[in-house]
């Protein structure tokens, strides 16, 4: 081997050098090119590899396997320097910079604000004085920051300066509308577009979201000291309709969720303190709100995660809501009718993720409630409550879906505690009084909620067996065991009322309580035979049997007399010796069978 090496050299004895000195040629190529790419970064200016500032520089050509040459000493640390343009600070320091930055963006804004409305009041300047030194002040900050994001170094600041120099030009749009009349609603929300789009467009140039936040919140948030009623809902929904390319674009859940909220806020803040003159606009611009919040989390489903895009459907109808709520009367539930017909068919979209389909369809049910409230009142909204109650269990039971099952519930359950205080009074049941009816509404309206209750109980009780929730053991007790009592209040607030209706004197009371005594032991009687191989419902009928019999010393022992109470204590014993008799022959059997 040695005498190999010592041939080849003797042969060509400048080929080793020659070697040498075309690696240490690519090695100050590609020094040289870093060193353009650290002044292109630093803003000096100075071209690129492609001969243009700031453009890409190719990688250095890999040393050769094999050559036994170490990478240069200073590669690593010209590596950390030069990525990102330069040195980078600790985040402490960072993140003490941006918030003083963006604190001196905020103070900056109010002292914006202080020029176009105070000024007006103490009679400062002239009105275009005003909206012109704003307007110019907007645009040098906008070109001092685009200035300073040249320099990696300073890019901190040039956010916090570009934010203000944007809601500053949105302010002075706002104070030029609202306070001085210079421009009509129409252009000015084009010209309020066409702002917040370029600052949230810049955002998006820049590819930060901290940016698009800055001018949204700082835009919106002292939008209101220079501009109110339908004109401020307009302005901020315009922030809202700019960020949408952006945030489907960059995925930003944050900027989606900020710029929902001022139309949300505002909407149904002059929603809910608009006066006749001022209504219509403000339902307008609640409709708005809830045109361009749905609008958004449409296609922000399918880009987004579903919490975000969730909270989005939710807060929506806000402003439609509050707005009907304040109109109240059949044009109220109109308005929020709009805010069922929207959500329900934001719900039907092929595609949607069930987490906010859900979400949907539980603002849909309960725009509806209130629309139930505010068109209707006393027995007729507690009849059309238990009605969907109804009507929402049964679906639950065809579907076997529980988020219908959990609307019913929900309706029934209100529907059952208006009825127990107005139109099936408690008091009715348990005292024989004409007063208890007094101000409830009649014994005819008594009649048909007991009813409904009655059903709604036992419609709820099947509808939970179908979709799993019910179950005749201890362990799903706590969900039909409320439902039981729900189903024995309303068959016995039913037997009562229609034995009133027959004699509306004690007798019909007492013939009533009767004949409930009665009942509660039948279905005692019912449940204990089906509970021969299932222990829950056994335990209810035990349960019941033990109520049946304290209702007769308790109740009926003092409550009736006469034939009624004789009536009730015969038919309980007997009824409950038949029980005792066919049960124990039914555990018998039962026996037998396990044998």
């Amino acid at each position: 081997m040695g005498t190999d090496r010592t041939a080849t050299g003797a042969a060509d004895p400048y080929a080793g050098l020659a070697a040498e000195l075309s690696l240490l040629g690519r090695r100050l190529d590609w020094l040289g090119a870093e060193l353009m790419r650290l002044r292109a970064a630093d803003g000096s200016g100075a071209p690129g590899a492609e001969g243009f500032p700031g453009a890409p520089v190719s990688p250095a050509p890999p040393v050769p396997l094999g050559t036994g040459e170490p990478a240069p000493a200073g590669r690593v640390a010209l590596r950390r320097v030069t990525q990102g343009g330069g040195p980078r600070a600790p985040r402490s320091q960072l993140s003490g910079a941006r918030v003083l930055a963006w604190t001196g963006g905020g103070v900056t804004l109010l002292g914006v604000v202080l020029l176009l409305a105070l000024a007006a009041s103490r009679g400062w300047f002239s009105p275009l004085g005003r909206v012109t030194g704003g307007a110019v002040l907007g645009v040098a900050l906008i070109g001092l920051a685009l200035r300073l994001h040249r320099r990696v170094d300073a890019r901190v600041g040039a956010l916090a300066v570009a934010g203000t120099g944007f809601a500053t030009l949105y302010l002075a749009v706002a104070a030029a509308t609202a306070l001085y009349g210079f421009l009509a609603p129409a252009p000015a929300l084009l010209v309020a577009l066409v702002v917040a789009a370029g600052g949230i467009g810049l955002a998006d140039r820049w590819r930060t979201q901290l940016l698009g936040a800055g001018v949204v919140v700082g835009a919106a948030a002292l939008a209101p000291l220079l501009a109110w009623g339908w004109l401020l809902g307009a302005l901020v929904l315009a922030l809202q309709l700019a960020a949408l390319p952006v945030v489907l674009r960059r995925g930003w859940a944050t900027l989606a969720l900020l710029a929902a909220a001022g139309p949300a806020l505002y909407g149904a803040a002059v929603g809910g303190l608009a006066d006749a003159a001022g209504r219509a606009p403000a339902v307008a611009v609640a409709i708005g709100a809830l045109a361009a919040g749905l609008a958004t989390a449409l296609p922000a489903a399918r880009v987004l995660a579903a919490r975000p895009v969730g909270a989005l459907v939710a807060v929506a109808p806000v402003p439609v809501l509050v707005t009907s709520a304040a109109w109240g009367g059949w044009n109220g539930a109109a308005v929020a009718a709009v805010a069922v017909v929207g959500l329900a068919g934001f719900a039907a979209v092929p595609g949607t993720p069930r987490g906010i389909r859900v979400v949907a369809v539980a603002a849909a049910a309960l725009a509806l409630f209130q629309a139930t409230l505010v068109a209707l009142d006393g027995s007729t909204a507690t009849v059309v409550l238990l009605g969907q109650a109804i009507v929402a269990t049964v679906l639950a039971a065809q579907l076997r879906a529980r988020l219908p099952l959990v609307i019913g519930a929900a309706y029934g359950g209100i529907g059952v505690l208006i009825a127990l205080g107005r139109d099936a009074p408690l008091d009715g049941l348990v005292h024989h009084s004409s007063s208890a009816y007094v101000g409830h509404g009649t014994l005819v309206v008594g009649a048909a909620v007991s009813a409904l209750v009655l059903v709604f109980a036992v419609a709820l009780l099947v509808a939970g067996a179908r979709v799993g929730l019910v179950r005749p053991d201890a362990g799903a007790a706590g969900l039909w065991a409320p439902a039981g009592v729900v189903g024995l209040y309303g068959a016995s607030s039913l037997v009562v009322t229609l034995a009133l209706l027959a004699s509306d004197d004690r007798t019909g009371f007492t013939a009533g309580h009767a004949l409930v005594t009665v009942s509660w032991t039948a279905v005692a009687l019912v449940l204990l035979a089906r509970g021969v191989r299932r222990p829950a419902l056994r335990i209810a009928g035990m349960v019941l049997v033990a109520a049946a019999v304290a209702k007769l010393v308790l109740f009926d022992l003092v409550a009736l007399d006469g034939l009624a109470r004789v009536a009730a204590f015969l038919g309980a014993g007997l009824v409950l010796l038949a029980a005792g008799t066919r049960y124990a022959r039914l555990v018998a059997e039962a026996d037998r069978t396990k044998d």
